[in-house]
């Protein structure tokens, strides 16, 4: 079947989707995503919302023949397209359309690990341990969503997930009944593979290293969501080190190595507490970070890299000791592998960084964490994706800043004749939406500014009648504004840390006229079409923290080369982060609403035109009167 026949008026989508109607930028995009999967190449795509961009790449994807990869940033967008457009697109063609979605390997139970901490009488009695001994014990997947409520600090996970560093693979007694494994055996039976960014990206730098893989061999690859792509590779191809690696290793060696019931051999158990011991004292020597993470121009060094050379030959003891039982046990060769990449991680730390590295200390809530990654994804894509010879698109609402596709380009090392394509959104902004700058409100790094927007929300929230998503860049001022608020607002009040993230946005769905504070994470994927969203505040423009290592690191480059970080890095990332929260609001051809920016550069400072015009075209105002017309005009007010 041709796209054109497909996508027609009366066609087999319009047969299968009731109000179905052609959308030409959509069968554009469609024919631009069929041409790079047939003839190969590189394809930049910018769909705006109400496009239909993803049948707009599975339909060629599914006709094309060929295995191709689809991955995204977000749960809901996978969700969306396992439930929804695969099913579709499978009535529109009547046929199965094959398609499977593999999470990594942290999500699933692994039943070794299982059968070992429940053997050993580790689980408590309380009732979450009694209910996931009963999902572990009756599981199909081993999928940890089947279990809902589980939290995400569930500590016996930790201990009984599947993890690459203790995977038997082919040799585990379990392996034919592995869940990961028998997952990944579907995936390579599928058409269709449906991963997120951080797995696709994982399985990169695995084949980077190694001759190993996590992905199924596939023929093409669709990023979807496409802008988060540089700094989950920055991630991955970067290492980190915490006080769990150490633990968790001392751990396992304790419950992998001893007699059935019994401790370790007594030389061996000195060499762990030693082990334990040096860890303990480098981590107290490490510096914490207060609030901001600390960036690492040189190696460690003083009391810190003292302790890190104790550290690191108290691993290599660890390693004698672990060497003559790897022939006879797998427990022990599986843990002499995790001792030798954590003393390769660890002694990275021990030397200057390299060119294009950056290190840091980072603050988490259990200790201080070393982390290493390259400064740009770019020369990392060219060579592990880019360079392979698949096809690539590359999609998302918001891949341009500015107009252009340039700044994209740049940050993920797209090749010069890779294509690019623009389809503007059906929606109408100029009779949908409203932006709004108040006028007087301090700038954001004045004291009073925590202040002056809580009392503008306020305004806000009384022409919205609620119903409004507050976004913020800052968790400092979110909290500020959310005390200020309490007691003042006569709305559902929902706070970001206060429920976890699924539960704040279903009540925000359900209660219509409810308020929602949220921070970065909550900028996108976020879709609440309808009456219960008439207000997207935003409280600053999203600068990315000059303290940031990564963000430092990055401005010294662009400085490097003789170009301004302001003009070639802030200001292109920070629209780009912009253009998500703003398009939080209209979802749907029938919705309407405001958009304030409460940040008064966004109109008088010279830059605020180039962020301007990388925004939906809202009417602008600085009125409240203004705000409280359209509002009641749109019989949103």
């Amino acid at each position: 079947m041709d796209l054109e026949r497909l996508f027609a008026d009366d066609g087999p989508l319009a047969r299968a989707m009731p109000g179905y109607r052609l959308r030409p930028a959509q069968l554009e995009m469609a024919r631009q995503v069929a041409s790079v999967l047939r003839e190969g190449g590189v394809l930049l795509a910018e769909a705006g919302t109400g496009t239909g961009k993803t049948l707009a790449y599975l339909a060629p994807a599914v006709l094309s023949g060929k295995r191709v990869v689809v991955s995204t940033a977000t749960k809901t967008l996978q969700g969306q397209i396992l439930e929804r457009d695969v099913p579709l697109l499978a009535r529109a063609l009547g046929r199965p359309v094959s398609a499977v979605l593999l999470k990594g390997r942290q999500n699933y139970l692994c039943l070794r690990r299982f059968e070992k901490f429940r053997l050993q009488g580790r689980f408590g009695f309380g009732s979450l341990d009694e209910a996931f001994e009963r999902w572990a014990g009756a599981t199909t997947t081993g999928d940890r969503a089947e279990l809902e409520g589980l939290p995400d600090d569930y500590a016996p996970w930790r201990e009984v997930c599947s993890t690459r560093e203790t995977c038997w693979g082919a040799r585990c007694p379990r392996e034919a009944a592995c869940h990961f494994l028998n997952q990944r055996r579907e995936a390579q039976r599928a058409q269709v593979l449906v991963v997120n960014h951080h797995l696709f990206v994982a399985d990169l730098a695995v084949r980077a290293a190694s001759s190993a893989e996590v992905l199924p061999r596939y023929e093409a690859v669709v990023f979807d969501e496409a802008h988060h792509l540089e700094d989950v590779t920055v991630h991955h191809f970067g290492v980190q080190v915490g006080p769990h690696r150490i633990a968790d290793l001392v751990r396992d060696a304790r419950a992998e190595l001893g007699g059935p019931g019994g401790p370790v051999p007594a030389p061996l158990e000195r060499a762990l507490a030693a082990l334990q011991e040096a860890a303990d004292a480098f981590w107290e020597a490490v510096p914490f970070p207060q609030g901001e993470a600390i960036r690492l121009a040189s190696e460690l060094e003083g009391r810190a890299g003292e302790s890190l050379a104790r550290l690191l030959q108290a691993l290599e003891a660890l390693d004698a000791h672990l060497v003559p039982r790897q022939a006879e046990s797998l427990e022990a060769e599986t843990l002499l592998r995790r001792a030798r990449e954590l003393h390769a991680d660890l002694a990275r730390f021990a030397e200057p960084p390299l060119p294009d590295e950056v290190r840091w200390i980072e603050p988490r809530p259990r200790g201080a964490v070393l982390r290493a990654a390259p400064v740009e994804a770019a020369p990392v894509l060219q060579e592990a994706l880019f360079a392979q010879g698949l096809p690539v698109i590359l999609t998302s609402a918001t891949l341009r800043v500015g107009g252009e596709f340039a700044y994209l380009r740049a940050r993920l090392g797209v090749p010069p004749e890779a294509r690019e394509l623009q389809v503007d959104s059906p929606f109408d902004h100029r009779k949908q939406g409203l932006l709004y700058v108040p006028r007087g409100i301090p700038e954001p790094n004045s004291p009073g500014f925590a202040d002056a927007a809580a009392a503008e929300i306020l305004r806000i929230l009384d022409l919205s009648r609620g119903r409004a998503f507050c976004l913020f860049t800052s968790h400092r001022v979110l909290r500020t504004v959310a005390e200020r608020l309490r007691g003042r607002v006569r709305y559902p009040l929902l706070v970001q840390g206060e429920q976890p993230r699924e539960v704040l946005l279903r009540r925000f769905q359900d209660e219509v006229e409810s308020v929602l504070l949220g921070a970065l994470s909550f900028w996108e994927g976020v879709d609440v079409p309808g009456e219960a969203l008439s207000a997207v505040i935003i409280d600053r423009i999203p600068f990315a923290s000059p303290g940031d290592p990564v963000v430092q690191a990055r401005i010294e480059l662009v400085q490097s080369r003789g170009e301004s970080p302001f003009r070639a890095y802030q200001l292109p990332a920070a629209a780009m982060v912009l253009r998500q929260g703003v398009g939080r609001l209209l979802r749907t051809p029938r919705d309407r609403g405001v958009v304030a920016v409460l940040d008064r550069r966004l109109l008088e400072r010279s830059y605020g035109s180039y962020l301007l015009g990388s925004l939906p075209p809202f009417p602008v105002t600085r009125e409240p009167s203004d705000v409280a017309r359209f509002l009641r005009a749109t019989g949103a007010a």
